[in-house]
């Protein structure tokens, strides 16, 4: 078979094998970012495709040279966009050259323009290099500021907040936990890389208008918005959506938002109104971080003695405290008798019963002092 066979072939058949290496085990590989990218060169006899990925929205740790098969490494790109660097390389093999074409266009403004060239090296193998139509840094390359990725991954990987990083068009680069906890996405792999415009039965209906909508206009929003979910519910939540630009040209827009507070209840007063004592240990540390007015009065704890050491020095025995989180792993609802030390010198025994909980930086074991 000969080489521009084997690329119309590959042309012809490029959808089902993208789709089924999606589904399988290609999702560990690299795939191609029309976002910043400069070039790609294609080893046709191997169907190996070679680029550089841009370190702006290197969120993954994939910047520098990457490779993958041909089928593999276009995976998260559009179909047009697929089919459109396939015929390229097709061309380029079959007369020497060909493009531009573009990508990325659509209803985002103006796409990357892609020009190739066939190489001929010895021993017979061809190979096609595409680059990049324009040398200026503007809006069709995509870029974003170097360093922008680690920078937004400091600031919110451990955020209440949901965020949200679109490239200029409109794939999804990055979203911390709370994003995923907050619009019910159970598996991450299925969103991060692809076109947002292309997936509203994932991320919702709402997420994909709104973000579609500031790529187009280019202006920050923000403000009290419905947004349904993948799985039809919906919820009210504050937002706001920032383009980022480099010189010109756009970079992408970060999405953040939390959910309406309308009652705007004190949980730490409600916390206080609960007449059982209640004790918040950090599993990790073994410090106790909070305690009920309840747990204060009966143990005699000030918050200068809850930060003195662990409360395996203080309040309970080690043993009791292993017991204890395997009491809460267990699920179990019987009582644990225990004998807690109170900080004005006084043991006493008391039935305890305890829980587990995940918080945003750990977990914590919460302590309830049965009368």
């Amino acid at each position: 078979m000969s080489a521009v066979e084997k690329v119309e072939r590959q042309a012809s058949d490029g959808e089902a094998d993208t789709a089924a290496k999606a589904q399988g085990g290609a999702e560990s590989s690299a795939a191609l970012s029309i976002a910043g990218l400069g070039f790609f060169m294609v080893d046709v006899q191997t169907k190996r495709l070679v680029w550089m990925e841009s370190p702006s929205l290197d969120f993954e740790h994939v910047a520098g040279l990457n490779e993958a098969n041909l089928s593999s490494a276009l995976r998260n790109l559009a179909q047009n966009d697929q089919k459109q660097i396939l015929s390229l390389i097709q061309h380029a093999v079959k007369y020497g050259s060909a493009g531009p074409v573009e990508l990325g266009g659509d209803d985002l403004g103006n796409g990357l323009s892609l020009i190739a060239t066939r190489y001929q090296a010895e021993g017979g193998r061809t190979f096609v290099i595409a680059v990049s139509g324009t040398d200026a840094e503007d809006e069709a390359t995509g870029t974003a500021v170097r360093g922008v990725a680690p920078l937004i991954r400091h600031l919110v990987e451990g955020s209440e907040k949901a965020v949200l990083v679109v490239d200029s068009f409109g794939y999804l680069r990055y979203a911390n936990q709370a994003l995923y906890d907050l619009f019910h996405i159970t598996d991450p792999t299925l969103c991060i890389g692809r076109n947002i415009a292309h997936i509203p039965n994932r991320v919702g209906k709402t997420l994909t208008s709104v973000v579609l909508t500031t790529l187009a206009r280019r202006a920050p929003v923000d403000g009290n918005k419905r947004f349904f979910l993948a799985s039809g519910d919906s919820m009210t939540l504050t937002y706001d959506l920032i383009p980022f630009r480099v010189s010109s040209g756009l970079g992408g827009v970060v999405f953040s938002a939390e959910k309406v507070n309308d009652c705007a209840v004190d949980f730490q007063q409600v916390f206080n109104l609960v007449h059982a004592p209640l004790l918040v240990v950090d599993l990790k540390t073994r410090m106790l971080i909070s305690a009920n007015a309840s747990a204060r009065k009966t143990f005699a704890i000030t918050e200068q003695m809850m930060e003195s050491a662990p409360i395996t020095e203080t309040m309970l025995h080690p043993r009791t405290f292993v017991s204890l989180i395997e009491h809460a792993r267990k699920n179990s609802t019987a009582p644990l008798q225990a004998t807690v030390s109170g900080f004005d010198g006084v043991s006493r025994s008391k039935r305890l019963r305890a829980s587990v909980v995940d918080g945003g930086s750990g977990q914590y074991l919460v302590i309830e002092s049965k009368h």
